[in-house]
């Protein structure tokens, strides 16, 4: 009982902020044209669920051509924004090791973003020296911040150097809760596309993706595709 009078509130406050700016069939529904028109710059992405089945080691097949035309795309900047471990993290710089991955901590200092590009990683934020200097160089004593954050996006939109123009990028993802409320948080625009491969989800994340859908109908109505 206890548990749930702290979460309806919660869920009450993210049902306010999980509609997106555009609901789209997939990811191959974006080109660069059509994000030139609509004024985006930057990019950022969510992985499992978005590009790939839950902790895959590759773009899904279906979505690679287009989302590499995307990568290539001139202008164009991209990051990704995780709530992943950080053996996942590590591999995250693996598969995309042109695209900065984005990670968020809460230290005793402040806010540490941990920013991998391929096999590097660093430290940004007022929590930085505090997290680069946990023991055995690893934050695992630390707290995570997770999306729905306000300041995961801005961190990659930091990274980006496009932090004084939110409005110049889109969040791409999978889920009302975590995604599309943080872009919604952030100022940033954002598409939601439907889960890929929802099954080789864990159990708890198959009920949250299916109670946050009922949600959405009750507060939004039945998505209309291309909008909101």
């Amino acid at each position: 009982m206890q548990t749930a009078r702290r979460l309806l509130p919660r869920l009450a406050s993210l049902s306010r902020r999980i509609r997106p700016t555009f609901h789209l069939d997939s990811v191959n529904g974006l080109s660069a044209g059509r994000l030139r028109d609509l004024g985006v710059e930057a990019v950022l992405w969510d992985v499992d669920g978005t590009l790939m089945a839950h902790h895959a080691g590759r773009v899904d097949p279906a979505l690679a051509a287009g989302f590499e035309d995307l990568l290539r795309a001139p202008g164009l900047r991209h990051a990704i924004v995780s709530n992943c471990q950080e053996a996942r993290f590590a591999e995250l710089g693996e598969i995309f090791p042109a695209i900065p991955v984005v990670l968020g901590y809460e230290t005793g200092a402040g806010a540490a973003f941990r920013v991998r590009r391929g096999p590097r990683a660093s430290w940004r934020g007022p929590g930085a020296a505090a997290a680069s200097s946990a023991r055995d160089g690893t934050p695992g004593e630390l707290r995570p911040i997770r999306k729905p954050s306000r300041r995961l996006v801005r961190a990659a939109l930091e990274e980006l150097d496009i932090a004084d123009r939110p409005e110049a990028a889109l969040m791409v993802g999978d889920q009302y809760f975590t995604d599309i409320a943080s872009a919604n948080l952030a100022g940033v625009r954002s598409a939601k596309v439907p889960t890929l491969h929802r099954a080789s989800f864990p159990a708890p994340v198959r009920w949250s993706q299916r109670l946050e859908a009922v949600l959405y109908r009750l507060k939004h109505g039945r998505r209309r595709p291309g909008g909101a």
